[in-house]
């Protein structure tokens, strides 16, 4: 996987949204996902990045779990185009995750990407170029590799210390949410997080035990390229509408 660069021709703060996985579909929390679709839409200075799993795509051992849909595979299609093309959200990366694998997905996704968005199986490592010539390195992953009971961000902090240098690594696939901000021992000052994503009725989650987390279903980070101090360059939020509404502050400030 190679670095590619993202080039922001706004010389005013942007905001970067990580959309967790949606699924489109029975299992999707429709309301709250259409709330943040139209924040996406309608702030000035927000570009998104998808973090895969568009679809639930049951395929393989999983294919059992689609007799307990009421979405065709038709339909599965219809809404993933109109998550692509036609909700207004400015794609700027989108991944596939493993959902998007199962069936046909991924190669209908590849093949309706009509604007020529960057497109990428699972992980996507970027440097957003800006005018002034200052540059934020993000590696975004649909999911980082490595698990911990004690911290939901063991995968992006391996990825921190281990694999190459950026400002910050995120993450979806786990149907949680957490954002930490840190000082590492060689003096940079990272953010790592992960977006919970909208799906809220999992029976797998529901059946294993797995928590039900409440917010942070898209991350959304706001970029202010002529602040050189890391903790004022890079904020992320958990909260879309709160992120928007501190990035429009800031570009009118």
């Amino acid at each position: 996987i190679k670095w590619f660069q993202v080039k922001v021709n706004d010389p005013k703060p942007t905001g970067w949204g990580f959309v967790g996985d949606p699924p489109l579909g029975s299992n999707c929390h429709v309301s709250l996902l259409r709330e943040d679709v139209k924040i996406m839409a309608e702030t000035e200075g927000i570009h998104c990045i998808c973090l895969g799993d568009t679809v639930d795509g049951w395929g393989g051992f999983l294919t059992k779990l689609y007799a307990e849909e009421d979405v065709s595979r038709n339909t599965e299609q219809r809404l993933a185009k109109w998550f692509l093309q036609d909700a207004g959200i400015p794609w700027r990366v989108f991944l596939i995750g493993n959902h998007d694998t199962m069936g046909v997905f991924s190669t209908y996704l590849k093949a309706i990407n009509a604007d020529k968005i960057p497109m990428i199986d699972w992980q996507a490592k970027f440097r957003l170029a800006f005018q002034n010539g200052s540059e934020v390195k993000i590696n975004a992953a649909h999911n980082h590799k490595g698990t911990s009971i004690y911290n939901p961000l063991h995968g992006q902090k391996r990825a921190a210390l281990w694999e190459e240098n950026a400002d910050i690594y995120v993450a979806g696939h786990h149907h949680n949410w957490a954002i930490q901000q840190e000082e590492l021992s060689d003096g940079r000052v990272v953010i790592l997080a992960r977006s919970r994503g909208y799906k809220w009725l999992d029976t797998f989650a529901t059946r294993h035990g797995f928590s039900n987390h409440q917010y942070g279903a898209s991350i959304i980070f706001v970029v202010n390229p002529a602040e050189e101090i890391p903790t004022r360059r890079l904020k992320a939020f958990a909260d879309l509408k709160e992120g928007a509404e501190y990035l429009t502050w800031l570009r009118k400030k």
